[in-house]
């Protein structure tokens, strides 16, 4: 009964130390997926983070935009680029919400009409001081969005076409 008892403790021992370092390997592999933050915040980390500004422009009625939040948004390569480059804002054409651009206050549409935005989805780029680079209207697929992320994050935008980009 004695070698029972330790056997029996000996297991759920092993038990517990597999369990705990199955967990610390899945969490090692959880990837922190980027998420949208207010406009006033972006402006605060993008100059300490050195990182650019992706406006996603869109309307809760869009089916393009709401393809865009459900597939594209959630593809790892898009993911990935959106971490390294830059530091994601999503602003409704519709919403009364309050945002700050450089001291100026307005609701996300006003601030939307400002971009001079005509339709949704828009990705708009900005730099890390919040100037607008530029911008992409429509539904973009995964792969030529994320394309377009890096070359825009990474300045390729600066030397070079896209199409050349894209050939390389």
């Amino acid at each position: 009964m004695k070698n029972f008892l330790h056997i029996l403790i000996a297991l759920t021992f092993l038990m517990i130390v597999l369990l705990f370092s199955s967990r610390q390997s899945v969490a090692q592999d959880v990837e922190i997926t980027p998420e949208p933050i207010s406009l006033e915040e972006a402006l605060k980390l993008a100059p300490e983070s050195d990182k650019k500004i992706l406006v996603d422009v869109y309307a809760e009625w869009c089916p393009y935009c709401q393809r865009m939040h459900s597939e594209v948004y959630k593809n790892d390569d898009v993911i990935k680029a959106i971490s390294d480059h830059y530091i994601w804002v999503k602003i409704n054409v519709e919403s009364d919400q309050m945002v700050s651009y450089h001291g100026n206050e307005m609701t996300e549409a006003q601030f939307a009409r400002a971009l001079e935005n005509e339709s949704v989805p828009t990705t708009y780029f900005l730099n890390k001081e919040g100037s607008i680079l530029g911008s992409q209207p429509g539904f973009i697929e995964a792969e030529m969005f994320s394309s377009l992320l890096k070359f825009v994050g990474s300045d390729e935008y600066l030397m070079q076409t896209f199409q050349e980009y894209q050939n390389n």
